[in-house]
């Protein structure tokens, strides 16, 4: 895999401010009447997918103050989730977390989304993968995607969609270095210059490195900087 290059993990100490207020805020409903637009938005879609796929979890949204996701969230998720809570730090929003998608949004999802082939590739390929073996032993390393030798290897269809999910996963983190996010049953071989997420990713980051467990070649997490 000539397009991978292995990189030792960084240094340095994480400092974390204990200085801070943390409080939480339940987003109300701005009164959303329409019924969401699943097929065509694929920000709903890259949203909604991890909670078909695994139970009892939490989605993360960084939002930084950022006054067009907290108006996203409120027009959109609080119709989809039964909790959307804002996470504030001295009283400024850094976070929108969402829980406990609805049973009928799940229910509709699923049937009108992924039982008719409707969900974006981008979508699928992250959240919807096969399952893979895992092994209960963990030897992590790190290896940075040659950009250079990627993109010739690789065909990308741009798509007027991809700017929306771009800047939805990337725009709250702008004031962090990198942006660091999961995939589902994702293996580290060849298979991947075929990825339509990565492919996407190589297009719009400057630098992607993927946290693998070497003992059965799992792709952990997906890091990445503008």
């Amino acid at each position: 895999m000539d397009w991978l290059i292995e990189i030792p993990f960084p240094t340095g100490e994480n400092r974390v401010d204990t200085n801070v207020d943390f409080s939480f805020k339940r987003f109300e409903s701005s009164g959303l009447q329409e019924p969401p637009d699943f097929i065509h938005d694929i920000v709903l879609q890259w949203a909604i997918a991890p909670f078909v796929v695994h139970e009892q979890i939490a989605y993360r949204i960084p939002a930084h103050n950022d006054p067009e996701i907290k108006e996203y969230a409120s027009v959109n998720f609080t119709s989809l989730f039964t909790k959307v809570r804002g996470i504030y730090t001295n009283g400024k929003l850094e976070e929108i977390r969402l829980e406990d998608l609805k049973p009928n949004i799940k229910s509709s999802f699923i049937e009108s989304v992924i039982n008719t082939s409707k969900i974006d590739p981008l979508v699928s390929d992250f959240y919807l993968q096969g399952e893979c073996e895992r092994s209960n032993r963990l030897n992590v390393k790190l290896f940075q995607i040659n950009r250079d030798s990627f993109i010739k290897q690789t065909t990308y269809l741009a798509h007027p969609d991809h700017k929306r999910l771009w800047d939805f996963i990337n725009r709250p983190f702008k004031t962090s270095a990198e942006v660091t996010i999961s995939p589902t049953n994702w293996g580290l071989s060849d298979d991947l210059l075929e990825s339509p997420f990565l492919v996407f990713l190589s297009r719009y980051a400057s630098e992607v490195v993927l946290t693998v467990n070497e003992k059965d070649r799992n792709v952990t997490m997906v890091s990445f900087k503008e």
